[in-house]
This record gives structure tokens, C-alpha cells and sequence, in this order.
């Protein structure tokens, strides 16, 4: 393990940034979650980080990914990654992406409940202005929805949506679902 984070630290510091997703744009917005799973239901603010993962040259493709920190006491983030679909095995590959439009991104990791339950959350765009890859795509075009679902082997648990709706000035929050899971709930597989 100690190789692995001396991996990541080294690479963040010769970019001078985070070893993934080390350039993003932060916007708010506000969440609505429906259903009985590992979120919290209701309406809430929320912060919505928009990011290239690699932080390829401006137009191409990446894998493109969405940090969502429900702004709850205490909060929950939510970080997902493009991936070709959100059913079966397309959950858990990763697929870099040319735009923001059509994309499913998925938390890739699932979420797991005491007695065992396995749940992923799932964000899709559909908004078709959203046609690069770059995460300041919204800049101009808000306000943006965003459809969230939180999935597991037998289906939708809960669904939501995210509407994003300005800019944010706020200094960019350090999101970790690992200290920012749903009450009574940790990520998984707990090795990594």
C-alpha cells in the first residue's frame, strides 16, 4: 500500500496537482433524492465538481468526472467517473469520453450497508449543449440538470436529480467519499 500512495503523491507533485482530476471547475446547485437507499432524501444545496481526469490537452478526450458533495450535516460526496453504460458489468470500467453529453458516470466503488448490501450511484447528462469535454462546459449555459441514481444488482434504489446553477467562488473542497459516505454505509471493497 505505501507504494501505491508513494506513487500518487509523486505524480501530484510533479504536476503540482492532484495525481487525478488535478484540473476542474466548481459549481452549486441544489439535490432532490426520492427513494429509500443510502441517501438522504429531500432537497439539499450541493457543490458539483466538473473535472478531466487525466487533464488531457483542451478538446479531447478524457475520462471526464463529476464530484457531488451533498451539503447534509454531516455531508456525503458523491464521485463518479465515465464509464460505457449503468447496467451490469458497464458500471465498473472506465471509458474516457469526448463530451459531457450522453455521458453516464458511475462511482465505480460501491457503497456498503452493514448487512451487507452493495449500492453504486450513477450520474447521467442528457442536456445536448454539452457537447466538449472540458468542465467548464457550463459557463454560459445554466442552469443544468443532471439525472442521479443509486443502483445496485436488482435495480434503481433511488433516484434524484442535481440542478447545477452557477458558478462557484468557493476555494475547491477536497471531496472523499471514504470520509463522506451515507450514514451507516462505507465504501467498497475496503482495501482499497
Amino acid at each position: 500500500m505505501s507504494l501505491v500512495r508513494t506513487a500518487f503523491r509523486g505524480l501530484a507533485a510533479l504536476r503540482s496537482a492532484p495525481a487525478f482530476h488535478p484540473v476542474g471547475v466548481l459549481y452549486e446547485g441544489r439535490a432532490v433524492v426520492e427513494g429509500a437507499g443510502p441517501l438522504p432524501t429531500g432537497e439539499v444545496d450541493c457543490l458539483v465538481r466538473l473535472s478531466k481526469g487525466i487533464g488531457t490537452s483542451r478538446g479531447m478526450p478524457d475520462l471526464l468526472g463529476i464530484a457531488v458533495r451533498l451539503l447534509h450535516a454531516p455531508p456525503v460526496d458523491i464521485v463518479c467517473t465515465t464509464a460505457p453504460g449503468g447496467t451490469g458489468w458497464r458500471r465498473f470500467v472506465l471509458r474516457p469520453a469526448r463530451r459531457w453529453t450522453g455521458a453516464t458516470l458511475t462511482s465505480l466503488m460501491t457503497w456498503r450497508s452493514p448487512t451487507g448490501r452493495h449500492l453504486q450511484a450513477l450520474v447521467e447528462v442528457s442536456d445536448p449543449r454539452l457537447v466538449t469535454p472540458e468542465p467548464d462546459v457550463l459557463v454560459g449555459r445554466l442552469p443544468v440538470r443532471l439525472a442521479l441514481r443509486v443502483v445496485g444488482r436488482h435495480g434503481v434504489v433511488q433516484v434524484g436529480s442535481i440542478e447545477v446553477s452557477r458558478r462557484s467562488e468557493l476555494d475547491r473542497p477536497a471531496f472523499d467519499p471514504v470520509l463522506h459516505p451515507p450514514a451507516g454505509w462505507r465504501l467498497a471493497p475496503v482495501w482499497l
